[in-house]
């Protein structure tokens, strides 16, 4: 997979997760609010603190609590856990919160603190606010390296340049590996200057394939010689 369309994939997935968590913790806020307009106002009691334990893909485990609140309204006694955990706990058994409930239906409420209410919401839109811009500037960088590679193969100005050494990309990973990279060399007798070729990331040991080669095909711009596409498959 060329780096353009990696960069065009990668952009778009971050780019739709981070508009649809911006677009839920959006309706997740105006939601809140609307019920906290509506709602009554009483006090509640801290009854229990669960504790929930959860893994990401990763492996990675984390723990939060959620506290279960109780209070009265006309004589009558609720319950409810609240939909937000937190590590460390937020509140201690027996602690008092102030509590916003539906006056036509009691048994719907929450904790009326501002972080309680909305710490999700809060969460969801920042994720989202953070992978929407990140996306877009991910996919807009791939599809101009892809326009570039494609008027690269069409109008490029063909040399052969000298491989200078085939290495591993410590800089990043890709699928839990270092990438390989192949850097190749020629020198313009017109202006003097000698020019470096960079490879793609490769996902395998190219080095294999090069036993025996010396050179490596490489298309350039003749305006700007740095602007360049190493054509590996001209050695298959």
């Amino acid at each position: 997979m060329t780096r353009g369309r990696l960069f065009t994939i990668v952009g778009g997935i971050f780019g739709s997760i981070g508009v649809l968590l911006l677009g839920i913790g959006t309706a997740l806020a105006v939601s809140t609010a609307t019920f906290q307009a509506s709602a009554e106002r009483t006090e509640g009691t801290v009854a229990a603190l669960t504790e929930r334990t959860s893994t990401s893909n990763s492996g990675r485990r984390s723990t939060a609590w959620y506290p279960t609140v109780e209070y009265t309204v006309d004589g009558r006694r609720y319950s409810f856990e609240s939909s937000g955990g937190t590590n460390p706990p937020s509140y201690d058994e027996g602690d008092t919160v102030p509590v916003a409930y539906d006056p036509s239906d009691p048994s719907e409420a929450q904790i009326a603190s501002f972080w309680s209410a909305y710490l999700a919401p809060i969460i969801l839109g920042g994720i989202g606010i953070v992978f929407a811009p990140l996306g877009t500037v991910l996919f807009v960088k791939g599809r101009k390296v892809q326009r570039q590679r494609k008027w690269l193969l069409e109008k490029g100005r063909e040399v052969w340049a000298e491989i200078a050494d085939v290495g591993v990309d410590f800089s990043m990973r890709i699928n839990g590996r270092h990438p390989y990279v192949v850097h190749a060399t020629w020198h313009d007798g017109g202006t003097g200057r000698t020019h470096v070729a960079t490879s793609e990331h490769l996902r395998e040991d190219p080095g294999p394939g090069l036993l025996g080669r010396t050179h490596v095909r490489v298309l350039y711009d003749p305006a700007d010689p740095d602007r360049n596409l190493m054509d590996l498959d001209a050695l298959r």
